[in-house]
């Protein structure tokens, strides 16, 4: 644990950090024209570090001190700050458990929060700043079908790889990916909740995490949900077919 004074773009903002590894003597934080295209698909900001090595996540508050006092101080402030339950943390404890089950992540730096009620921007996440990849859903989208069928194929044995190791993603879209030249993927977006123990109820929560919004469509949703199927026959006793 540690303190640390961090500039964003040229404004300090001072963070109570955990779990920090590999960061530079001096950390200091701009947005870039990268880091706008993360915003244009999230609710987060990002910055860059100088080196370009360290990618920053921050997560605003989600209530206003003004408009909604008594939230904005039970959740906000005592609950996500001082009782351990920030955006951070989550996605950190998250990430671990997606490398657990073998899925790709990014390196972590560290995750901090602010005890400044003046500093919106309570939640911190550092990561390494994956390169030569590109958002998962914008290369789905220039696909010609055939191949946007086998980026299916395989978005859906990672999903089932992690359902093996009792757990489903709680926002299961192709921008939380990235994906590289090879076609590997890199989740940089996850926060999963456990699987419950009987069977019918597992399945009931993984088809409840696909909607046609977030998977491009109908189609779409139903290719995924056939691939599961396929790929859980063996998890817990042949789940998919315990389920139809």
């Amino acid at each position: 644990m540690q303190l640390l004074d961090i500039p964003f773009n040229d404004r300090r903002r001072r963070y109570l950090m955990f779990h920090t590894r590999d960061l530079p003597e001096r950390l200091a934080l701009s947005q870039t024209t990268t880091t706008a295209a993360f915003e244009a698909v999230g609710s987060s900001h990002f910055f860059v570090s100088q080196d370009g090595r360290i990618l920053a996540k921050v997560v605003p508050d989600k209530f206003s001190k003004t408009l909604e006092p008594f939230k904005w101080l039970t959740r906000d402030y005592l609950e996500k700050r001082w009782l351990g339950q920030s955006d951070a943390r989550k996605e950190y404890l998250s990430m671990r458990i997606l490398k657990q089950a073998g899925l790709r992540t990014p390196r972590f730096h560290g995750w901090g929060l602010s005890l400044n009620p003046l500093n919106r921007n309570a939640s911190l996440l550092l990561m390494e700043r994956v390169s030569g990849a590109t958002t998962a859903g914008d290369v789905f989208d220039q696909l010609p079908r055939p191949q946007q069928k086998s980026f299916l194929d395989k978005f859906s044995k990672e999903v089932a790889q992690l359902a093996r190791a009792g757990f489903v993603h709680r926002d299961l879209h192709f921008n939380n990916l990235l994906i590289d030249e090879q076609g590997d993927f890199t989740w940089v977006d996850a926060h999963v909740r456990p699987l419950p123990r009987q069977t019918a109820k597992r399945w009931r929560l993984l088809e409840d995490s696909l909607t046609p919004n977030k998977l491009r469509g109908h189609d779409n949703l139903k290719e995924v949900s056939n691939r599961l199927h396929h790929y859980l026959d063996q998890f817990d006793g042949d789940l998919s077919q315990d389920s139809r």
